[in-house]
């Protein structure tokens, strides 16, 4: 059985100590820091999806498809994103978070969520299966439109520092997904 790495929230919290080491090779530093709302485990919804995850895998085991967990997390959120909608044109995406601010929220829980599925099952387990890379690498396609966008908030000063954290997220998934692709088939 593989062995998952869990975080201590009673003693150092998000680590590299507590990450496996395939996720410690690849990742910048900023991604443990858990008050960092650009860190992928840093907001709200990342850390929540990090926490479940460690619980959903500890209760399926290591080799569980999170595929599941992630399925179940977006159902249970409360949120009604139209189906297809995260892969929509970005032009379409934009104008349905633009209608509602609660859209936009919405929109933005599902992208933090999928990308700290994709990132947190790498972190914990090692492994990136193919389905779940591609959930993180759409989440980070949403997240990455709404930051973009000057339109919903014109004047907002992070905006820079947000989308070149955003182009780090998407390095280490071409990384894992570099590293997949050397491995000898099974």
């Amino acid at each position: 059985m593989t062995a998952l790495y869990v975080d201590d929230m009673d003693g150092e919290g998000t680590s590299p100590d507590t990450s496996h080491p395939r996720f410690v090779a690849v990742v910048p530093d900023w991604f443990y820091e858990e008050m960092y709302d650009f860190a992928p485990f840093g907001s709200d919804d990342g850390s929540d999806a990090l926490r479940g995850l460690e619980d959903w895998l500890t209760e399926h085991g290591a080799d569980a498809d999170p595929s599941g967990y992630l399925a179940q997390t977006l159902a249970e959120s409360g949120f009604e994103v139209p189906v297809g909608l995260t892969d929509a044109p970005e032009q379409e995406l934009l104008a349905w978070a633009r209608a509602d601010r609660m859209n936009e929220w919405a929109l933005m829980f599902e992208a933090r969520t999928r990308v700290a599925t994709a990132l947190g099952q790498v972190k914990i387990t090692g492994d990136l299966p193919p389905t779940i890379l591609a959930e993180g690498r759409r989440g980070l396609r949403v997240w990455r439109a709404l930051t973009a966008d000057t339109t919903i908030h014109p004047d907002w000063s992070h905006r820079d520092e947000a989308l070149g954290r955003l182009i780090d997220i998407g390095r280490a998934f071409d990384a894992f997904e570099q590293e997949a692709s050397q491995l000898p088939a099974s």
